[in-house]
């Protein structure tokens, strides 16, 4: 059972402080924006493409909107977290020709990255941060929503020091499996083309069987169930550059439009055509 303890939202912005009895695994998903986890209780290992983080108390996790992930519980230890959601339009207005504060979350490579561990967060202040915006997401002063978008700023600019500042110290998060980057690399790179187990058992000479099994203990998703997630990504690209729909079937991958329309509306909740009009 999950409790929201504090949840606030806008057009462009959400965050939320749940708390969870007893949880279960959450299965693979992606946003269509930018994400900070800050994790405070549980038993959690979090996959994030091709790489697994075990987290501490007051570890913050980062995702941009192209990374897949999802959560499993080593056991049902009561799971707190705080997060935000937010688009690049939210501080849009705070950015500046000279300084990016998305430049780290956007340009690292899939699944790179994405921790920083505790004692930045806490040596950084980090975590003040996330009280602070916690305050005022429970506050309905006039001050409110400029104040949460100032916090988040300087939030980012943290984020952005920490990943400059210390980047062998946060390389050190990851359980590294090379066999698996270089599979997961030829996939991102070759989504328009045919990918089955076979054609990787013979491009990477690892048994299929194996590669399976590695696979789904390397990233937490099965080897078609990321190909199908990171197909439905690039169509969503492609649908915004107005593309035909009948054509990006094709372009990403599937060839037969119907598994390719079951595929979308299954992962984004929409059709092609309302994803369209709606998007």
């Amino acid at each position: 059972m999950t409790k929201d303890l504090v949840s606030y939202k806008t057009s462009d912005f959400y965050f939320s402080h749940p708390f969870t009895e007893s949880p279960t695994d959450i299965d693979t998903h992606i946003h269509d924006c930018y994400e900070l986890f800050y994790f405070i209780s549980g038993d959690v290992k979090y996959y994030i493409e091709g790489q697994v983080y075990q987290l501490e108390k007051n570890d913050m996790i980062v995702t941009n909107s192209r990374e897949l992930h999802r959560i499993v519980f080593n056991s049902q230890k009561n799971y707190e977290r705080k997060w935000i959601q937010f688009k690049s339009e939210f501080i849009f207005p705070l950015q500046t020709k000279d300084y990016n504060m998305l430049t780290y979350i956007e340009k690292r490579k899939l699944g790179y990255f994405n921790r920083i561990r505790s004692e930045n967060v806490i040596s950084y202040g980090i975590d003040k941060y996330w009280l602070e915006i916690e305050k005022y997401c429970q506050n309905d002063s006039a001050e409110s929503s400029i104040m949460i978008k100032t916090l988040l700023v300087q939030m980012l600019i943290k984020i952005n020091k920490i990943f400059s500042e210390n980047k062998i110290v946060i390389m050190d998060s990851f359980e590294n499996n090379e066999k698996i980057n270089t599979i997961l690399d030829y996939i991102n790179e070759n989504l328009n083309k045919t990918i089955t187990l076979d054609l990787l058992e013979k491009l990477f000479y690892v048994n299929k069987y194996y590669l399976s099994h590695i696979f789904k203990k390397s990233t937490g998703f099965t080897v078609i169930e990321y190909i199908t997630y990171k197909r439905i990504i690039e169509a969503t690209k492609l649908l915004y550059k107005g593309i035909p729909i009948l054509e990006i079937s094709d372009a990403v991958g599937f060839g037969d439009y119907s598994n390719f329309y079951k595929a979308f509306k299954k992962i984004t909740g929409v059709s092609p055509k309302q994803y369209t009009k709606e998007f």
